[in-house]
């Protein structure tokens, strides 16, 4: 049975640009990840995020390391995803907020090498503006050193994740005659200006 070694949480972290993000501050390097595989996390080499359907605001985040895989328990959560990555240092920046980075919660890891993330997300469906009262979208995240493996969905029930996880589909057909005119402004081109 797995043990935990490390819990970190802030009940009121401050996110600015819609994700979670995981971190080592001295390495980060700011590069968009893909959400899309299952609407709630992504992650590459030294970097892992989790979306979030609030843009800026405060959200409940609280942070395991664990010596091994924990036990799933999903009743109280809307979306449970897990992916694999590989880190090159021994902490994790969890959430760090762009006021005061060195404020964020940190995780101690025992080292460089891969490890598994098991995200689990709830309130996700709130909007994206939240008013006293209403619930916090709130996460829980669980890691421990593993092989690298396929990513797994263990839960998809927000209607935010199915969002992201749904692809546009590709455009069809010739496109119409108004596509490429001017439509914004009253210059001298526009229809509405000899009206």
């Amino acid at each position: 049975m797995a043990s935990l070694i490390d819990r970190v949480s802030n009940p009121h972290l401050f996110i600015a640009h819609g994700t979670l993000d995981l971190i080592d501050l001295d390495t980060f390097e700011d590069v968009p990840l893909d959400h899309t595989a299952n609407g709630l996390v992504a992650a590459r080499e030294d970097y892992a995020a989790v979306v979030c359907a609030v843009e800026g605001g405060d959200i409940d985040i609280t942070a395991e390391l664990w010596d091994g895989p924990p036990a799933l328990h999903l009743d109280d959560w809307q979306d449970a995803a897990e992916v694999s990555f590989t880190w090159t240092t021994a902490r994790i920046s969890v959430g760090p907020g762009e006021e005061d980075p060195d404020e964020a919660p940190v995780l101690a890891l025992p080292g460089p090498g891969s490890y598994r993330l098991l995200v689990h997300g709830k309130n996700r469906d709130d909007g994206d503006v939240r008013e006293a009262g209403d619930p916090v979208e709130t996460y829980l995240l669980q890691l421990w050193p593993a092989p690298l493996a396929d990513p797994v969905i263990h839960k998809a029930t927000s209607d935010y994740g199915a969002g992201m996880r749904e692809t546009a589909p590709a455009p069809t057909g010739q496109r119409p005659d108004w596509y490429d005119r001017k439509t914004s402004g009253f210059g001298p081109d526009h229809p509405a200006a000899r009206q």
